[in-house]
């Protein structure tokens, strides 16, 4: 049976690693050397994708996505018998990304992908930031609840607890619940700005369906 991609594509990934594209596979985060291996064993039929953390079967992808001007990585949605996953396969940088997907494009179309380029709604584009933001305002208020209740609380026995409270608490003592409450507020300040950049100017999506 013939191969997807008959010759090996290999890309920069994160931290030094690469990404290789060959055959009927995309695997991530290996290093150069484990690549010229895979290409080695792919030739000779005898690659054995368990041995791998981040491999997508090629044949299974049903959808991909991106955004090109801010990702570093292109998320897959990967359909078989048993489930349906969604597997992301990381890259140097955006740039890398965009030059990975126009590498693969042309090879999906023929597998039957519909391709589709389009800006996303402001709503859309709020609700990544919009949720780190309302989770670090809710975290940071239990940390700073919790710091101010250390503030008045009286011991009346001894506890056993977990070494990161101990820590915390001991934290919590001596600075007070002010930093918490200060790195709170700035944190989700950051988020908010974050999230209204994004809804002024909604990012390009980039995404194919089979």
């Amino acid at each position: 049976m013939a191969m997807i991609f008959e010759k090996p594509i290999i890309l920069e990934g994160e931290e030094g690693n690469v990404v290789l594209i060959y055959g009927d596979h995309i695997i991530g985060n290996i290093t150069k050397e484990n690549a010229d291996l895979s290409i080695e064993r792919i030739e000779k039929n005898v690659f054995n994708s368990s041995e791998f953390e981040s491999i997508i079967n090629i044949n299974e992808i049903f959808e991909y996505e991106f955004e090109p001007e801010n990702d570093s990585h292109i998320m897959f949605e990967v359909r078989n018998a048993d489930s349906v996953t969604y597997k992301t396969i990381d890259f140097k940088d955006s740039e890398t990304t965009r030059k990975a997907e126009k590498s693969i494009s042309e090879k999906f179309k023929q597998l039957g992908f519909k391709r589709e380029e389009k800006q996303i709604s402001a709503l859309s584009a709020a609700v990544i930031p919009g949720s780190v933001a309302a989770f670090v305002a809710v975290m940071g208020g239990i940390f700073t609840w919790y710091a101010k209740y250390m503030e008045t609380r009286v011991i009346t026995r001894t506890r056993i607890i977990k070494w990161y409270v101990y820590i915390f608490e001991k934290v919590a003592e001596v600075i007070g619940f002010y930093p918490f409450l200060i790195i709170t507020v700035v944190l989700t300040v950051c988020c908010l700005l974050w999230m209204f950049k994004r809804m002024a100017n909604p990012p390009i999506k980039i995404s194919a369906v089979k």
